[in-house]
């Protein structure tokens, strides 16, 4: 029996496309499949293989907790990692698993070696043995890998949603971007693809809804015949956030959205610029002004804080912007979180902000009949030093049940500083 493990909730796990296709890959193979979530990972047993997906570093607690527990209950498994953390950095999690898979599975074979225990593909990195390791990367996107029939339900991240995915990796230059450097150089999709996707989709998983994946939705070129298309199968469009600069009328007009969600990350237009977001004060004025004319009830836009270079007036200028939006919309939310540097982007050196959580304290009380929202800082601080550390960090995970835990601990021996700094893991992948 092959376990895949989403180490998380069942709500994000099945709005988490990886889980789809890895159960839809390893089963063409002939396994017996079973996918799991924290509601119910107590039940494998017997398990030869044991894959879990690392789609975010603040999983790694409950990874954890999951090997430690199912060791004993499948005394023969091989713990295998995979997933964008592991193309980030697998550095602070060589103590925990045997196996890593670092890359993109589509078109390979590398998962059904690894379950024959061939672990001669270059992708692979086996701890304490490996010393050079590259990331499988497959050059076009198909519909051969993709999961026709996936897992729904009403409590999903999505709703009860087919997941379609546009593309991936981004177009853009954005320079805090993981997605950017993890998945370049970007794909898309064919059009028919998708089309035929969506219809087998729709119908096989028994769904009147389609979430659009792809870090970029807007940048596809043929979004707006991909929506008319969706929209002649009578299904609710649900994508994920959109570029202000690639919003038009048509766009909009064929979405038929109720909440409107940008993501200008900064507030003033020298921060954007020099973050290389590419997005100017008119593209938002002009988002804005289209999601008036099309009846949009809510907007939503995401921002950071602590970004290098960042001053007093640039957050003025935040607060400024999203005042001015409210002037326009009944409903105004904000979701805004700490810079965190990532490796192999351009900001992978830079010093995490630890003024990031007064400034974020300042926008929320200024900021008057608007819904601010942020992450937890201690888990913000746990992503930052996850991110980017190095092995030694295993121990500080061994102890932890949790990131706030994990920050304690750092902060007890006095080192919490200096993984805030900059990069303490030099990974030899070949990104």
């Amino acid at each position: 029996m092959i376990s895949i493990i989403y180490p998380n909730s069942f709500k994000a796990g099945i709005a988490c496309l990886a889980t789809h296709i890895l159960l839809t890959h390893l089963s063409k193979f002939g396994y017996n499949v079973g996918a799991y979530f924290l509601e119910n990972y107590h039940l494998v047993r017997g398990a030869s293989t044991i894959f879990i997906t690392l789609q975010y570093e603040n999983d790694y607690f409950n990874a954890i907790k999951i090997i430690r527990e199912l060791r004993e209950k499948n005394p023969n498994a091989l713990f295998v990692a995979g997933g964008p953390c592991v193309m980030e950095n697998l550095h602070p999690l060589e103590d925990f698993f045997d196996v890593f898979i670092v890359g993109e599975i589509e078109g390979s074979d590398v998962m059904d070696k690894v379950v024959r225990r061939d672990f001669s593909d270059s992708c692979l990195y086996i701890p304490n043995k490996t010393k050079k390791v590259k990331k499988i990367y497959p050059k076009r996107l198909g519909i051969e890998d993709y999961p026709i029939k996936q897992m729904t339900h009403e409590k999903g991240a999505y709703g009860k949603a087919f997941l379609l995915e546009i593309g991936r990796g981004c177009p853009r230059r954005c320079r805090f971007c993981l997605a950017r450097s993890i998945y370049y150089p970007p794909r898309f999709r064919k059009l028919d693809d998708l089309i035929y996707l969506a219809e087998r989709g729709v119908k096989e998983s028994k769904v009147n809804k389609v979430a659009l994946i792809a870090p970029s939705v807007g940048d596809y070129k043929y979004i707006v015949e991909l929506c008319n298309y969706l929209n002649e199968l009578n299904v609710q469009i649900s994508p994920s956030s959109l570029r202000a600069d690639t919003i038009t009328d048509d766009l909009l007009r064929a979405l038929k959205l109720k909440t409107l969600t940008i993501a200008p990350e900064a507030g003033s237009e020298r921060l954007r610029e020099y973050i290389r977001k590419d997005i100017s004060l008119e593209d938002i004025r002009n988002a804005i002004e289209l999601a008036k004319k099309h009846g949009i009830e809510k907007v939503k836009l995401y921002f950071m804080v602590g970004i290098p270079t960042e001053t007093e007036d640039d957050i003025k200028e935040l607060i400024s912007l999203c005042e001015s939006i409210k002037k326009e919309f009944r409903k105004v939310e904000i979701t805004i979180n700490p810079l965190i540097p990532k490796p192999h982007t351009d900001f992978e050196n830079v010093l995490f902000d630890i003024e990031s959580k007064r400034k974020i304290r300042f926008i929320e009380k200024n900021l008057k009949n608007v819904k601010v929202e942020y992450e937890n800082f201690n888990s913000m601080l746990s992503q930052a030093v996850l991110a980017r550390g190095d092995k030694k960090l295993g121990n500080y995970l061994k102890m932890s049940k949790n990131y706030s835990e994990f920050v304690r601990y750092l902060k007890r021996d006095k080192v919490l500083d200096e993984y805030l700094k900059g990069l303490k893991a030099k990974t030899e992948m070949e990104l």
